[in-house]
């Protein structure tokens, strides 16, 4: 078994996504087992761009699927969600603590790349934000969005009835808080965070800037491709040097600590020796464009009050969700506080008050414009948008929107990037 495993094989139950097939020259090898595989990709996807907030949403995701598997009473237990998204075999690699094997390159077909496994653990160990309640129902936009500015905590919702209708509102329940069980309307508050969503809409001049500033950095981005490739290169002779030395050290050592030690850093040298062998492999031989990559996401940064005015609910908390970095604090009498708006529309306002400046040098000179950051950004939020099936269709409600930005100037209607999205 342990010699099986050193070769490139998966000897265990096979993993969700996978099963085994008995192949010429292999034995029993694990290849895709679909639709589940297709299933399991799709939500490390999901988890890493943001469009699953928590594990919990990716549980759901899972239970929306008859045939995913399920423990003996029927459920999916958070647990086998854990284990799903921190299993190294879907990135065709083979790790084992008992065998002393750390990511070894494995023979089966992987699912994922070991970029996107990393990514999710980057954002399993940090903080969700903005969580899809299963109960969310249609009525509250901003529900999981939006806090109490007195104590800090989530604003509940709920509906009260009389005088023949109903009324939604959002309240603050903790106990101790000075607006402990006073309510907002609904509509007040909604209506306050369009206020600042009107306040992001750009004008089509700062959008061409914008998309032009973005634009050079791709192809910058695409220029040096070749120079992440012979930099992966280097970095894995590297590695398997310090590799060589650390064994060697492993071999003269007599402290069990010390061995322990060694052991864990060759461990994080073959973890990204297997990034870096993976980088020089999944190089597209066509890179995509520019347009077709951020299309929907330039559309969405060029719109996103002309989107909240659609009224969808869905669209709104799409906007929400992008828009702000943090939850919206709310206070009862003075209204929505400012919160921390998302990099690309910050990196929006920095373009505009560079462009006021006129290029003369100022004491008070913006922040830089960490352009590379803002398009990883932006690739996140295109797995988003893409994953709105009715985000076209919101576009072109949104087309005939009243013209407008919050500051008494008109805007005229957002062209570019030119829509490509399916019409009926």
């Amino acid at each position: 078994m342990a010699a099986r495993m050193r070769n490139g094989y998966w000897v265990h139950n096979a993993p969700i996504g996978y099963r085994y097939k008995t192949v010429k020259g292999h034995g029993k090898l694990l290849i895709r087992d679909e639709p589940l595989a297709s299933i399991i990709v799709e939500a490390f996807e999901g988890y890493a761009s943001g469009r699953f907030q928590s594990q919990a949403e990716v549980k759901r995701f899972f239970e929306s699927f008859p045939d995913f598997p399920r423990a003996k009473n029927g459920e999916i237990r958070q647990q086998r969600v854990t284990d799903i998204l921190t299993h190294p075999a879907y990135t065709g690699h083979i790790c084992s603590e008992v065998y002393g094997i750390h990511w070894l390159k494995a023979q089966h077909e992987p699912l994922i790349s070991l970029a996107l496994f990393n990514k999710v653990q980057e954002r399993r160990q940090g903080v969700a934000k903005a969580p899809k309640r299963p109960d969310i129902g249609e009525t509250f936009v901003m529900r999981g969005m939006v806090t109490c500015a007195s104590c800090g905590a989530s604003l509940r919702s709920s509906i009260t009835r009389g005088n023949g209708g109903h009324y939604p509102y959002y309240l603050c329940q903790t106990k101790g808080c000075e607006a402990y069980g006073k309510s907002i309307p609904r509509d007040k508050l909604e209506g306050d965070v369009g206020d600042l969503i009107k306040t992001l809409q750009p004008t089509d001049t700062l959008m061409m800037l914008a998309t032009a500033m973005f634009r050079d950095a791709w192809n910058a981005r695409r220029d040096q491709a070749q120079d992440i490739l012979n930099a992966a290169k280097r970095r894995i002779t590297t590695i398997d040097k310090e590799i060589a030395t650390l064994l060697d050290r492993i071999m003269a050592a007599s402290n069990h600590i010390v061995i322990q030690s060694y052991e864990t850093k060759i461990s994080e040298l073959e973890q990204q020796k297997a990034l870096m062998a993976e980088t020089l492999h999944s190089q597209p031989q066509k890179p995509d464009s520019f347009e077709d990559k951020l299309e929907p996401v330039l559309t969405f940064l060029a719109n996103p009050w002309k989107l909240w005015e659609t009224g969808h609910i869905h669209a709104r908390r799409l906007v929400a969700k992008l828009a702000f970095a943090e939850r919206v604090a709310y206070d009862r009498k003075l209204g929505a506080r400012t919160p921390e708006i998302a990099l690309p529309f910050k990196a929006l306002g920095n373009i505009y008050t560079l462009q006021k400046k006129s290029g003369a040098p100022q004491r008070n000179s913006v922040e830089p414009i960490d352009v590379e950051t803002v398009l990883q950004m932006l690739e996140d939020w295109e797995a988003q948008i893409r994953a709105e099936p009715a985000f076209y269709q919101w576009l072109r409600e949104a087309e005939e929107i009243g013209s407008g930005n919050g500051t008494g100037e008109q805007v005229a209607p957002v062209s570019a990037p030119k829509l490509r999205g399916p019409r009926p």
